[in-house]
């Protein structure tokens, strides 16, 4: 046999290495492999979606307190523009971590100072948790003990503090050096990466804004600026009306914070927060700054680029009219102090004579509300409202023009006339017998101008004289019912009454006006059901409530000839130019809502009417329109519908007095709402309604060139004795 030849110890070692090298050297290929495979990946099929992300940390969209767009009046005047202030930012680099941020608040107290009173407790506990634990240790004995022991974990120890540390004893170890490094680290720990945040916006001395500017080298994430506030060139005049926006320091307001994240912005962003700056942010804001940042590896800002320059927000015109709104608001001050002098006086010398049936209370007259609008295209002119505080200081209440509603008594009664019309219970001109109804159950209405007779009165002469009888039957009508002496009240009124309630309705009388502002009330509309009685007081004006802007509506939709015109308060919109008016972006045109079914016949009968309650005085009959007194020496004459409303205040009975018109009563280019709440229960009524004749003056004055005139002046000698007898 051969024998088998063995390979020698070093050729078996020598192999078992070359395997294992070609192994080595395969993982090695394989490994290469896949890094290749991985690379190409990446810059291939991925590179345009990471170059992207790079872009994309690199351009931060940044809060530099672009100015908002200003809002002028109809004719150009500046109401509210921008004023500049010096301001001191933080911005805070990539991960910068909240002992740094507290490091630099350590620093930058030494340069500026911030008076901040809205330091939460849970920021002072945790200041005080941080530097003065020992204190604090001292302050808890027990739970002290219990973390010593291990009981209980620092994190339980630190929510014990939370729950027992009271904001007096915090105070007690506060300085106010610690309160000013608090007050500034709050401000700088709210900010996000990349985005500035004012630390102190309001109130920089010049010391402070150059001591910051000179060592800026030495405050790494502090910058100086100019930052804005809102300037209201007319002081307190429409105040409330054009809202408030929200602090550098602020930012999202707490409760609409929800709101403007769904719609893009970042918590420290200003943004409007009530009324016409929060009705038109989308309008006023302007375009942030876009820049572009570069940064070492650790995070740190090294420099910066402008890519896209910041622009102001789109300028507001308003439709109102500032030289009215404040000659009104004159005339508004001057007729609710002089009303209420004249009824202090009057309560002054019936306590001396006692020889008054009325209850007066001259503390009541505290309200005055008017609304002035275009009849022909919604716009608001002037919105006015004045009240008397407890302090006797008469004080801006404009918002309740729209915001408060009131029961406006007569005033509504060309609704009523014009709901018969429609649904055929009532033709133009057709005479019904005003009379005191007396029901089944005992129920009595009659008139104001007649409480005992029958007299037939045609539609016109029922506006002119305030009949609440033409209407209650009216009323009746649209049941189907006709007036029998006597008769019994439906108890269920449901099927029908609301024919007299969407009448009402059509006019813009308790349903939304659309008034470009939050928080329209529209009144208090109780169930036409089982209560007769207050569906017949409905259709006087004695059940509903209205606001001053919905029955400026009303009598503008009288005026016009039926057309429901959406009230506004912005007229155009235009772009920001510091020089001089942009221009127009957008022009806010006239809005029907709706049309009254109402025919020239019809209309005629109404107009009629509204002229007879101004300006007639019936010499065959003596009779007189619920408005003469104070509304017929107008050149050129104005129409409208007076109106009284039986109220309660504090258990007392009191009036709400209401005066609504329009101008020229030919071809009206103006229509007014004025509301006099919880006005003395007197007769002859407390004479309210000079502030209407005093208002047209002003209107013809300034839009016809009319010579001034005084306003009214109220006399007690002549008015006394008119209480006295208790007659006109």
């Amino acid at each position: 046999m051969r024998r088998v030849k063995k390979k020698s110890s070093e050729a078996i070692k020598y192999q078992v290495f070359k395997s294992r090298v070609s192994l080595v050297l395969a993982v090695v290929f394989l490994l290469c492999l896949i890094l290749i495979l991985r690379l190409g990946y990446l810059q291939i099929i991925k590179g345009d979606s990471y170059q992207e992300r790079v872009e994309n940390a690199q351009y931060v969209e940044i809060n530099q307190n672009v100015p908002r767009g200003q809002i002028f009046d109809r004719n150009g005047k500046l109401l509210v523009g921008n004023k500049s202030e010096r301001a001191i930012f933080f911005t805070r680099h990539r991960n910068m971590s909240n002992q740094e941020i507290l490091t630099l608040a350590n620093e930058l107290s030494s340069y500026i100072n911030v008076d901040d009173q809205r330091l939460a407790l849970r920021d002072k506990q945790d200041f005080v948790l941080n530097n003065y634990y020992e204190q604090v240790l001292r302050e808890l004995p027990n739970e002290a003990q219990l973390l010593k022991d291990g009981a209980i974990s620092r994190t339980e120890f630190y929510e014990e503090a939370y729950n027992q540390l009271s904001e007096e004893f915090v105070d007690t170890l506060l300085t106010d050096d610690d309160l000013n490094v608090l007050s500034i680290y709050v401000r700088m720990i709210v900010a996000s990466e990349l985005n500035p945040v004012a630390v102190k916006a309001k109130d920089v001395t010049e010391e402070e804004f150059a001591k910051v500017n000179q060592d800026l080298d030495k405050l790494d994430g502090i910058t100086t600026g100019m930052d804005w506030t809102r300037d209201y060139k007319y002081g307190s005049t429409l105040r409330t009306i054009f809202g408030d926006v929200s602090s550098s320091e602020e930012g999202l307001p707490k409760e609409l914070t929800e709101y403007y994240k769904s719609l893009g912005y970042s918590n420290n962003d200003r943004v409007g927060k009530s009324y016409l700056e929060f009705q038109y942010e989308d309008i006023l804001r302007g375009t942030k700054e876009e820049v572009k940042y570069s940064t070492d590896r650790s995070g740190k800002i090294l420099g910066q680029e402008v890519v896209r320059p910041g622009k102001p927000g789109n300028d507001l015109y308003l439709t109102i009219d500032i030289e009215l709104q404040q000659e009104i608001e004159k005339l508004a001050e001057h007729h609710l102090k002089s009303l209420r002098k004249l009824a202090e006086d009057a309560k002054k010398r019936n306590d001396e004579n006692n020889d008054l049936d009325w209850d007066i209370h001259p503390e009541y007259i505290d309200t005055v509300n008017i609304v002035v609008q275009d009849p022909n295209n919604g716009e608001i002119l002037a919105m006015v409202g004045k009240h008397i505080n407890e302090e006797g200081e008469v004080e801006d209440f404009d918002y309740g023009t729209f915001a408060v509603t009131y029961v406006p008594g007569s005033s509504v009664k060309m609704g009523t006339v014009v709901t018969g019309y429609q649904n055929d219970v009532l033709e133009p001109g057709e005479f019904i017998v005003d009379e005191p109804l007396v029901f089944q159950d005992g129920t009595k209405k009659t008139s104001f101008f007649n409480r005992n007779d029958s007299i037939a009165v045609d539609d016109q002469e029922a506006i002119m004289v305030s009949s609440n009888i033409y209407m209650m039957k009216i009323a009746l009508k649209l049941l189907g019912l006709e007036y029998e002496k006597g008769m019994p009240l439906p108890i269920d009124i449901s099927d029908n009454s609301y024919k007299l309630r969407n009448g009402l309705n059509q006019f813009g009388l308790g349903v939304s006006t659309g008034i470009d502002l939050p928080n329209e009330e529209t009144g208090i509309a109780p169930a036409l059901t089982n209560n007769p009685g207050n569906y017949l007081d409905l259709a006087i004006g004695q059940y509903d409530t209205y606001s001053a802007m919905q029955l400026s509506q009303y009598i503008s939709t009288v005026a016009n000839g039926g057309s429901r015109i959406q009230s506004h308060l912005a007229k155009e919109v235009r772009e920001y130019d510091a020089n001089a008016n942009g221009p127009v972006v957008k022009t806010f045109n006239a809005n029907v809502l709706n049309t009254v079914q109402i025919n020239d016949k019809e209309f005629e009968q109404l107009k009629k009417g509204m002229y007879d309650v101004f300006n007639t005085h019936d010499q065959a009959t003596d009779r007189y329109g619920t408005g003469w007194d104070a509304f017929h020496n107008l050149e050129p004459k104005a129409a409208g519908k007076t109106g009284t409303a039986e109220a309660f205040r504090e258990g007392h009975s009191v009036l709400n007095q209401t005066y609504l018109g329009y101008a020229p009563a030919e071809h009206p280019d103006m229509a007014f709402s004025i509301i006099w709440p919880t006005m003395p229960m007197t007769i002859p009524f407390f004479p309210a309604q000079f502030l209407g004749q005093d208002l047209v003056l002003k209107y013809y004055e300034l839009e016809y060139g009319q010579a001034p005139k005084k306003p009214y002046n109220y006399n007690l000698d002549e008015f006394y004795p008119r209480i006295k007898e208790g007659s006109y």
